[in-house]
Order: C-alpha cells, then structure tokens, then sequence
C-alpha cells in the first residue's frame, strides 16, 4: 500500500480565499442565571503568506467579509478588515502572534499531521488549543480516508473530537470533523466541523464560583481561490 508524507506548502505572497459559514450557539450559566447566545455568521476570509521558509510561515488572515442573520452582538461579530498574524509550520502547528483569533473555530481552520509517513486507514492524534483562550484544549484523532475518486489530487481526511486523550476511559466524544487536503498545492481545500462542547471555569476574580459553559458549533469552509 502507498505511504504519503503530508506537509503544508508555503509560498511568499500566495493567497487564499474562502467562504465559512459559522452556526450554532454559546451558553453561560452560573449563579446569575443563563444567558445564550446565538451563532450564524457568514464570512470571507483571506490568508496571505506573508513571509516563510520551507518548514514555517507568517500568514496574514484577514476577515474581508462577515455578515450575521440573527441578532449578534456587535462585539461577538468578527471585525471587517481587521487583519491577524498566524504562525504555522509545515505540519499545521499554528498559533496567533498577537494571542487573539479571528473568528470563533479559527482553531479548526488547519489540520495537523504526522510527522511519519501514513498509509490509508492510518490514525493519528493531536492537541488542539482553544484559540480564544476560554475553553481547556481538546484532542482529534485524525484518520486518512483516501483519495477523493473524481480528483486525485484532493485527499480526504476525517477526524473524532475528544475533551481529553482518547485513550483514555474518561475522555468524552465532542464531535466530528472532515478535511479535504489539495496535494497540488499542498493546502486545505474545504472542511466542516461538527462540535457540542460543555466546560466548567472560574470566574476570573472569584475562583471558588464555576460557572459552566455549552459551545454548540458547526463549521463549513470552501475555498473560493
């Protein structure tokens, strides 16, 4: 059976687009009650490689769109024009410069693989950090599906989403994911992410009070150029 070695591939001044559609809500419950709000976002969003070597690059992700169909906050809405730097090597290890993401699930924007060669059927798990810093970090457990049948060049890839390692019994399922990878140009070509999420966390100047959190997201990302 073929062995693949997957790597993301950086071109300085290389720029991509494309379409995310974000659904679903965050919920906040403590002793002062519950508030929910709701998620249905439409966006835009651009990556340009701004600088790079072979193994890590500096992208500018900027929000050229983003448009709500339900009554969001203003300052739950993703900012039109506003730029953010994101580091990533070449296995899909990604952090924000500046500590702040984009958008909500902007940590579900790149898969990470293996360092190893991969055959079909494989499996691997990796880490991922909530980006915004309010949820404890979660595991995927990726699996290379194969080739997509009417494109060669787009390799298919889905993922189980886990509160903790998935090796372990105490471990909870948080949802599912799917990615399909470009090989031609070695970058993400379209994904969506299924997640339902609940998290207890202090109050920042009060941490003997919990409060509980339920994050219900969906998101669906097409590449445009």
């Amino acid at each position: 059976m073929n062995k693949y070695l997957f790597r993301y591939g950086f071109v300085k001044g290389k720029e991509i687009r494309y379409n995310i559609l974000t659904t679903g809500s965050f919920k906040l419950s403590g002793p002062g009650g519950e508030t929910s709000t709701p998620i249905n976002i439409e966006m835009v969003v651009s990556q340009l490689i701004e600088d790079c070597d072979e193994n890590k690059a500096l992208i500018k992700v900027c929000i050229e769109k983003a448009v709500a169909e339900c009554d969001i906050p203003k300052e739950n809405m993703p900012e039109v024009g506003k730029s953010y730097i994101m580091e990533t090597d070449s296995l899909g290890n990604c952090k924000w410069v500046d500590g702040k993401a984009g958008w909500q699930g902007a940590e579900h924007s790149l898969m990470r693989f293996p360092e190893n060669e991969i055959e079909i059927g494989d499996t691997w798990v990796q880490m991922v950090e909530d980006a915004a810093g309010s949820a404890p970090p979660f595991y995927n457990r990726y699996r290379l599906n194969g080739r997509d049948r009417k494109n060669p060049d787009l390799i298919i890839f889905s993922s189980e989403i886990y509160s903790g390692h998935p090796d372990l019994r105490e471990s909870r399922t948080l949802g599912k994911s799917s990615f399909t990878f470009n090989l031609a140009d070695k970058w993400i070509q379209d994904s969506d992410v299924r997640i339902k999420h609940e998290y207890m966390f202090p109050v920042p100047q009060r941490p003997d009070i919990l409060l509980r959190g339920k994050t219900v997201l969906n998101v669906d990302m097409e590449r445009i150029l």
